[in-house]
Parts: structure tokens; C-alpha cells; sequence
């Protein structure tokens, strides 16, 4: 694949021009596209992103002129195009007729047509005279892509690759378009995005406002197979979202993020979260206490995804095991008891992952994939791949409508023989590795409206400094990048002799506020807070209400964003709570 600059106007045009398919930025992400009247390059382009032929592309064009050629115009189209071209608005609606190649048309003759407002776009499909297939630079089913270097490592090893890629470096991560279908002059939002339609603007004279009821039988089978068509094929310009139910009223959609909480929350496995039984102790036990939260496995310490994922990499490599059932209805139950609901993903430590993709994996120095002293194999945190992937797994779980996404293990492993770990970083060092992943999924979800947490060593909080505790953890590198660092605080997990402790976990108040103290000038002036993971479960001492008590308020004197339970058999009582 072959490199340009946006500068290089006059040599991409020409590629086109020449059947080249070609990796640009666009107003959204980067896009794929070619000349959409090339058969050849539109049939390449399906065989890049491994896109089924009956899911069409869109096109974009210079000016609603352009615009005019291949759509049939009515009056609700006018009005569309004169409040809102040229700007982020897609609109399928019946072809007209003219040279666009048969995989930009869909089978029941509408097209997809974008007029471009950007200038460097639009100067582009100016200088080539041809309209141009704008898909999203990613195989199908994956997230949208907003660095230029993340688009060679999307198509490495691929059979069909794009033959030219214009770098315009990290492109700042901005809405989806907004997608309507106007036929027979009839006006059907497919989904809201950037632009928000306004309907008394769109309103047609004599007629019903946008998002009336479309009468007559005619009307409706049309609106449907429209649907069916275009509400498919856009699930890549959808960041992977599985489309079924998509117009279900969730909080989620509304655009705006849950208000800001002071979370009291604990934590749940997903075979926890998926019995209705236990659903309803934990419900009521909220309903009764200070709680008002909840964090869910959606991918645990296995590597499996526990939700019915239909992303290709999942579901090819089988990495799933839907333990959650109807997540929706899971996640609105919780929200309509007013609970605030956190998905918790695992990120580096995947062994399933790891296995099918060995390729991704830790190496051993002796040969092989390496594995901690549990067994468990992990993937490389320097592989924009499995960023990339974790990625995409969160954004089509986001949908689902949870307030919060939570990784954890985001670091390099810390047990084992790891003499024999076979370190890929090269000249960075482990926290400017992990610095980078956290950037990259925090510009990847900043398009979404949920809160962002990353869960850390407790000893975090008593580091500064290059210290990154040999695993690429540092509050520096990740205040910036999340709206909550939640250290895992638990007294247990801090060592015999600390704070000239014998047995730390007997003093549980002690050691949460010397690491509070101790780490809290380092979130002065940062985005994010600091929200504790707390002990829920005996070891090293009994963990009754006094000890769970004491943690909660030594938590609540220094910080105002909440703390999080956890006991991995989610046992939990009311023991300690209010």
C-alpha cells in the first residue's frame, strides 16, 4: 500500500481516475473509496473489507448538482438538501438511473449519496470527476479507524489490501453522519448522528413533519425493504453496532452521557448478571443500602466475550459464551430501578485470544506463547491489533446502553517466569506503551456517551516518577485519558511490613489513607477522579461491616466520586453499608 499526503491532491485524483481504491480522510473517520462508476474498484473494495455484496456502499459527491444526477428529487429531498447540504447527512433514496457499478446501487434501486462538507474531500471528488465510494477503512464489522497508522495494521496479511493510503495523521473523533431515506417523498430517519434533524425545517407543504406514520401499503413495504437494505449494509459506518432493535428506546440514544454519580457499586460476574434470580437479591439488596451500581463482566479474566457479539473476529474465532442473555433488557431493568450500570472488560490478559491468535500473544523466550503462573497466556499490549480489537468489542457492547465501559488488565503481566517474557516495546518503555493505549481507546469511545474508567494496582497510588512497577502502570500516563482510575485498593494485596504493617489487611483505614493521601495530588487539575475498588472478601483477615465501613469512609474523606465492592463470588450483604 502506497503512501500520500492530503498536499498530494493531483496524484490521488489521478489514482482514482485509474481505478485505484484509496484510504482517505473524510468528516467522520478515515474512508475507503473509489471510483463508484469503476465496477472494478467497487468490487475490489468488497473484497478489502470482506463485505457481503448485498450490503451497498455509499458515495459522495461535490454539490447537491452532483447529488441530483443519481437520485430521484421530490419535494421532502429539496428540503434536506437546501437546511442541510452540504454537511454530514446521507440520504438513500430512489436512483435515478446513470453509471454507478451494481454494489453502490442496492437491489431495490436506492443509493446512499453524501455531499461532502469538507473542503479537501470535496476538492478531491472535484478533481477525479467522479463520484466517490466513501465506506469506512476497516474489514467489515470493525470500528471506525482515526489514525493513519491503524489502517496498515487493519489490512495486514489481508489478501486485498487498498492501494493507496493519504495520511492526514490522527483525525480528531467526531459523530457518525446522520442517515434519513427519502422515497416517495416520504422521510424515515435511519439514524441519528451528527446532524440532528430538525423537522419543522424539513417540513413539507401540505404534508405530515418529519417521522409521521407512512400510510398505504405500498408506502410501508417500501419503507422496509429500504430498511432492511441500507439499516443492514451501514452496519460498518455504525462502529459495529448490531442494528436489530435499534430504534428501541434506550437512554443510550438520546446522545447524552447518564449524569455524573458518586458510584456505590459492586461487582458481578456474568453468570451473576445473566440469573434473573440473583438479579433480583442484588436489586433488592440496592434498593435497601447506599448502593446504586453495578459493574458486569461483558469479557472476564478468560478472554471469552459473554454477550452475543456478532463482530467477525468473535464470532470466527469463536471467542464467545453468552452468559448475559438479553443484555437489553438486563441493562434497562437495571435502569429503571435507577442503578447505574458499568460494563467491565478485561483487555491484555486474554488467554483465549491469545491461543487463536498466537500471532498476538506474549512470546516465550524458549519458544511459544508464555504463560503466568495460573496458566494463562496473554496478548501483546503493543499490538494495535488487539487494541483494535478490545475496541471494537466495547463499542458494540456500548450499545447495549451502559453508562460506563471499565477495563481492566491493562497492563504488561506480573506473575510468572517472567525471565522467559519476550518484550516487544523496542526503544519505549512499558508505561509510554500503555499511554498510547490508553489515547487510542479514549479518542476510539470519545464519539459515544459514556464515562470511561481503567482499573489499576492500588499501589498506583503510592508511585511516582518512571515507576511503572515493571508492568506500565503510572496515574500520569492515564488521568488524562479516563474519567475514573480505579486503583484496587484491597488491604490484603499490600505486603507484610507496609506502613511497618505486619498484616496490612487487619488495618484496612490505615492503608487506604496513606494511598489516598499519598496519590491524590496527582489527579489535581485532571480529567479524571479517583473511585476505589474496595475488599469484599476475607483474606488475610475477616472482612466484616467494621472493615468494610472503615474502607468506604476513609474513601469518601478524600474523594467525592464513590468506591467499588468486589467479591469474585458475589457474595454480598449489607453488611457495612448504609
Amino acid at each position: 500500500m502506497r503512501t500520500a499526503r492530503p498536499e498530494n491532491l493531483s496524484e490521488i485524483a489521478e489514482a482514482l481516475k485509474q481505478g485505484a481504491t484509496v484510504v482517505f480522510p473524510t468528516e467522520t473517520s478515515y474512508g475507503l473509496g473509489g471510483d463508484a462508476t469503476d465496477q472494478t474498484a467497487v468490487d475490489k473494495i468488497f473484497q478489502i473489507k470482506d463485505r457481503p455484496k448485498d450490503r451497498p456502499v455509499l458515495i459522495v459527491v461535490p454539490d447537491v448538482a452532483t447529488a441530483r444526477k443519481y437520485l430521484v428529487w421530490n419535494d421532502a429531498l429539496e428540503n434536506l438538501a437546501r437546511t442541510y447540504w452540504p454537511g454530514a447527512l446521507t440520504v438513500v433514496g430512489q436512483y435515478r438511473g446513470g453509471d454507478l457499478a451494481p454494489g453502490v446501487v442496492a437491489p431495490d434501486n436506492t443509493v446512499a449519496v453524501r455531499v461532502t462538507a469538507d473542503p479537501w474531500l470535496k476538492e478531491l471528488t472535484q478533481k477525479s470527476g467522479r463520484p466517490l465510494v466513501a465506506t469506512s477503512a476497516n474489514l467489515s464489522g470493525q470500528s471506525e479507524i482515526y489514525d493513519a497508522r491503524q489502517v496498515a495494521v487493519e489490512f495486514s496479511g489481508r489478501e486485498f489490501t487498498p492501494d493507496l493510503l493519504v495520511d492526514a495523521d490522527v483525525l480528531p473523533v467526531s459523530p457518525p453522519s446522520t442517515i434519513v431515506s427519502v422515497v416517495d417523498d416520504k422521510i424515515k430517519i435511519l439514524r441519528q448522528g451528527a446532524i440532528k434533524i430538525d423537522a419543522e425545517k424539513v417540513k413539507r407543504s401540505g404534508s405530515v413533519f418529519f417521522g409521521a406514520i407512512i400510510v398505504g401499503a405500498v408506502a410501508i413495504l417500501s419503507a422496509m425493504a429500504i430498511l432492511y437494505f441500507w439499516r443492514v449494509a451501514l452496519i460498518d459506518i455504525e462502529n459495529n453496532t448490531w442494528l436489530t432493535g435499534y430504534q428501541r428506546k434506550n437512554p443510550f440514544f438520546s446522545g447524552e452521557k447518564n449524569p455524573l454519580v458518586r458510584v456505590k457499586g459492586l461487582y458481578l460476574t456474568a453468570y451473576s448478571a445473566g440469573s434473573p434470580a440473583k438479579m433480583e437479591e442484588i436489586i433488592n439488596l440496592i434498593k435497601k443500602t447506599e448502593l446504586n451500581a453495578v459493574v458486569i463482566d461483558i469479557k472476564d479474566y478468560s478472554g471469552l466475550v459473554l454477550f452475543d457479539s456478532h463482530l467477525p473476529t468473535v464470532v470466527q474465532l469463536k471467542l464467545k459464551d453468552d452468559r448475559l442473555g438479553d443484555l437489553r433488557a438486563l441493562v434497562e431493568k437495571l435502569h429503571k430501578n435507577r442503578i447505574y450500570v458499568i460494563a467491565r472488560q478485561t483487555v491484555f490478559q486474554d488467554p483465549v485470544l491469545a491461543e487463536a491468535k498466537p500471532e498476538w500473544a506474549i512470546k516465550n523466550k524458549n519458544g511459544g506463547v508464555w504463560r503466568d503462573n495460573k496458566g494463562l497466556s496473554w496478548v501483546d499490549p503493543t499490538r494495535r491489533e488487539v487494541w483494535q480489537y478490545n475496541l471494537s468489542i466495547a463499542r458494540e457492547a456500548l450499545r447495549y446502553g451502559f453508562d460506563e465501559i471499565n477495563f481492566d488488565y491493562v497492563r504488561f503481566p506480573s506473575d510468572g517466569a517472567m525471565s522467559q517474557v519476550v518484550y516487544t516495546v523496542g526503544d519505549k518503555k512499558k508505561y509510554q506503551v500503555m499511554r498510547d493505549f490508553y489515547n487510542f481507546m479514549n479518542r476510539g469511545l470519545a464519539d459515544l456517551p459514556v464515562w470511561l474508567s481503567l482499573d489499576m494496582f492500588g499501589f498506583v497510588m503510592e508511585k511516582s516518577g518512571e515507576d511503572d512497577m515493571n508492568i506500565g502502570q503510572r496515574l500520569a500516563d492515564a488521568v488524562g485519558n479516563a474519567d475514573y482510575i480505579c486503583p484496587m485498593m484491597y488491604p490484603s494485596h499490600y505486603p507484610s511490613g507496609h506502613l511497618g504493617l505486619g498484616n496490612p489487611a487487619e488495618y484496612p483505614a490505615i492503608v487506604i489513607a496513606n494511598g489516598m493521601k499519598t496519590g491524590l495530588p496527582q489527579f489535581a487539575g485532571a480529567r479524571a477522579k479517583v473511585r476505589p475498588w474496595l475488599q469484599a472478601f476475607n483474606l488475610g483477615a475477616v472482612y466484616d461491616a467494621a472493615k468494610i465501613r472503615a474502607q468506604i469512609e476513609v474513601v469518601e474523606q478524600y474523594s467525592d466520586a464513590g468506591w467499588l465492592l468486589w467479591n469474585a463470588s458475589n457474595r454480598y450483604t449489607e453488611a457495612g453499608l448504609r
